[in-house]
């Protein structure tokens, strides 16, 4: 005879430990013997995990699905297949969520704002991240979605104290309080005094099991004292088949054969699964408490004293002697009677005394986690602090706040990713560099930020450093399109367009979904004058993250180079109201309104443009060009000097330096920059970036903003 319930305990625990072979093969003969939607929604979570979608994508769609964990899973499974429609109608119309999914409600919100968002409802998919993390504060990504779209999200009230009341997870946190503490029915005998059994060991398959918490899927049976009774109640043996195999039952360590001396105690278990309910419910209360009260069963007195200063072990004597409790024996009983009453007295006694030790175990552990929870809470606040400054782009308090952030924190890779990642948005290549080096050299298999560090390395001309990021990226993981996106940049840096391009390709082909991936395929289609291709993969970007400036600038430059002056400026002020501190952005607006005939206003953006990026030459460059075009070549000389002490070798320099020494009538000057010029660059092969210092025929090289 076979029982449901050890089995889905055993698939439960080769999941747990990553066996997911194993866990597939028993969940299919379980599926095979009983076709319940129970054991389907097994079987598909082993699919799931096994990274076999489809396979459980079709299983859950061949029956039909009245439980919400199984219509969550098959949504999951559509969204990851692209089938969104399918996904939100699995989901139901989104009337209640909290009342129909319960503890799941928070991850079925984050599910639906996924599907609204790549559906491209932007302001339904806020509200629905926004839900979630009102039912459940710790749900970091719904936070990271707001800040990514642009809203307005405020993290003090996201993560103030006030959420550690969550009543979305109570039970879910006293379900785990109890796997802690090893509050469990399983491998214990029923005794007369139906005691709780907590001394069980490790090993025990259903203590590590999501069974015994939330994994349980029927709302009935989520706690785990009505998971672990349906074992011991009776319940009906499932019949198997012979090509199904017999199970030997004594070797399931999770199984109870009823022995005769027990049949009479089944009566009682009804009235014990009663009493640990109520236990847990008062758990509940006690791990949110404002103070470490709590009253179990049916003794308040001692319930009473469990959280007191005073030593509660108090032995049986202590109890014999306490006036509110009182035994009186009958008038004339026997010998035997007496004895046996004695017996009973001191097992009752015995039993709460060892119940009252296990909950003062417990107490302390709930307080435990609620400070946790607070002090999870506070980091979170903090952290999301920092997060939203560097969304919005506001980059150098961003800086400031992680590096307020504690020692340990802050030397984790995703808190210094986050530091380098706002250095990089600064045009401060050298320390995002500097810091991305540092994180490849502590996690060399960690790939998060590595498409960053490709493009600082492009900006900053190291094509060794380059060349061998893009090996190592691409030997870790040929599946990820970071990786690629580091190879195009590397063949990007030594002018291999084609080859840049395939890589490319293939980082869109992997991640179809990656806006900068995109948008840096369009800059490379624009650097090769494949202009038609190039504005398609940026408005690509944009359609997957409308503020991703790097794709609005590369629309701008396009539109510059096809002296669409107009539709330049459009795009680039776009640009700049997501990103209102780049340099290299407010340079290409000036450089428009110069083409536009608005010298004065062109001027006031590039004077904004070199304050704000004091190192970046391109902004001298640009501001000495429009200064030459107003009529004013002596103050494009001291721009065009300081160019050509930090860039010595650049041939554009010396050009310029030739055309203002000419406008002011310096002809040797003006011939021996040419010259250098002609010898610093002998093919021309920057003779396209020439038209900088004219805007009406402006035509930039595939510069990537800051």
């Amino acid at each position: 005879m076979i029982v449901q319930d050890p089995i889905q305990v055993i698939v439960w625990d080769c999941l747990n430990n990553y066996e997911y072979d194993n866990a597939i093969f028993l969940a299919e003969r379980l599926h095979a013997e009983v076709n319940s939607e129970e054991t389907t929604f097994l079987l598909g979570t082993c699919y799931y995990r096994a990274g076999r979608v489809n396979e459980a994508h079709h299983l859950l769609q061949s029956i039909t699905l009245t439980l919400p964990q199984s219509r969550y899973l098959l949504a999951k499974c559509s969204v990851e297949l692209k089938l969104y429609k399918e996904a939100e109608t699995t989901l139901g119309p989104n009337l209640d969520v909290v009342s129909e999914f319960g503890e799941q409600a928070p991850y079925v919100l984050q599910l639906l704002a996924t599907i609204y968002n790549n559906t491209e409802r932007r302001i339904k998919a806020a509200d629905a991240y926004r839900r979630a993390l009102m039912l459940n504060p710790f749900m970091w990504k719904c936070f990271t979605q707001l800040c990514n779209m642009g809203e307005k999200v405020d993290p003090h009230q996201v993560f103030h104290n006030h959420n550690t009341d969550f009543s979305f997870g109570v039970s879910t946190l006293v379900n785990l309080v109890s796997n802690s503490e090893n509050i469990s029915f399983v491998n214990s005998n029923i005794s007369n005094n139906t005691s709780l059994n907590t001394n069980v060991t490790p090993n025990n398959a259903a203590s590590r099991t999501p069974m015994t918490m939330s994994t349980s899927i029927t709302p009935d049976t989520q706690a785990p004292v009505k998971r672990m009774h349906s074992v011991f109640s009776g319940m009906a043996p499932i019949p198997f088949s012979p090509s199904f195999g017999m199970l030997p039952m004594d070797e399931s360590p999770i199984l109870y054969t009823p022995t005769l001396t027990d049949s009479n105690e089944q009566k009682a278990i009804p009235k014990i699964v009663n009493s640990l309910r109520a236990q847990m419910g008062q758990l509940k209360d006690a791990v949110f408490s404002p103070a470490p009260r709590c009253t179990l069963g049916p003794a308040p007195r001692r319930s009473s004293r469990l959280f007191s200063n005073n030593n509660s072990s108090y032995s049986v004597k202590e109890n014999n002697k306490s006036p509110s409790r009182k035994f009186v024996a009958p008038k004339s009983p026997s010998r035997k009677n007496k004895q046996r009453t004695a017996k009973n007295i001191k097992s009752s006694v015995v039993e709460s005394n060892e119940r009252a030790k296990s909950i003062e175990t417990v107490a302390p552990t709930i307080t435990s986690k609620n400070s946790t929870g607070v002090a999870l809470l506070n980091l979170m606040k903090d952290l999301g602090e920092a997060y939203r400054a560097l969304s919005f782009l506001d980059c150098k308090n961003a800086i400031k706040l992680f590096q307020e952030i504690p020692t340990k924190q802050l030397a984790s890779p995703w808190v210094q990713t986050m530091i380098a990642r706002a250095h990089y948005e600064l045009a401060q290549y050298e320390a995002a560099a500097k810091i991305f080096a540092e994180i490849r050299k502590l996690h060399p298999n960690r790939t998060e930020g590595m498409d960053i560090y490709s493009t600082c390395l492009w900006h900053l001309q190291r094509e060794a450093q380059l060349s061998a990021l893009a090996h190592e990226l691409v030997e870790l993981d040929r599946n990820d399109s970071i990786a690629w996106l580091a190879a195009g940049n590397c063949f990007s840096l030594h002018k291999e367009r084609e080859t840049a391009l395939k890589f490319f390709k293939r980082a869109v082909q992997i991640n179809p979904e990656g806006a900068y991936a995109h948008a840096l395929l369009g800059h490379e289609y624009a650097g090769a004058e494949e202009t038609d291709k190039a504005l398609e993969s940026f408005r690509t970007a944009v359609s997957i993250d409308p503020r991703s400036y790097v794709a609005w600038f590369g629309i701008a430059t396009v539109c510059a180079r096809q002296e669409r002056w107009k539709a330049s400026e459009i795009h680039i002020r776009r640009a700049l109201a997501i990103h209102p501190h780049s340099g290299v952005l407010r340079c290409q607006l000036g450089l428009a309104q110069a083409a536009l005939g608005k010298m004065d206003r062109a001027l006031a953006t590039l004077e904004r443009a070199v304050a704000l990026d004091t190192e970046n030459p391109l902004c001298r460059f640009h501001r000495a060009s429009v200064l030459l075009r107003a009529g004013r070549p002596h103050d494009a000389l001291d721009d065009l000097h300081h160019l050509k002490n930090i860039a010595p070798r650049e041939s554009l320099v010396y050009y310029l330096l030739g055309k203002v020494h000419n406008k002011l009538g310096n002809s040797h000057l003006a011939l021996m920059h040419f010259s250098w010029a002609t010898d610093l660059d002998p093919k021309g092969t920057g003779g396209h970036i020439k038209e900088g210092f004219d805007p009406s025929k402006q035509e930039d090289p595939p510069e990537r903003p800051a």
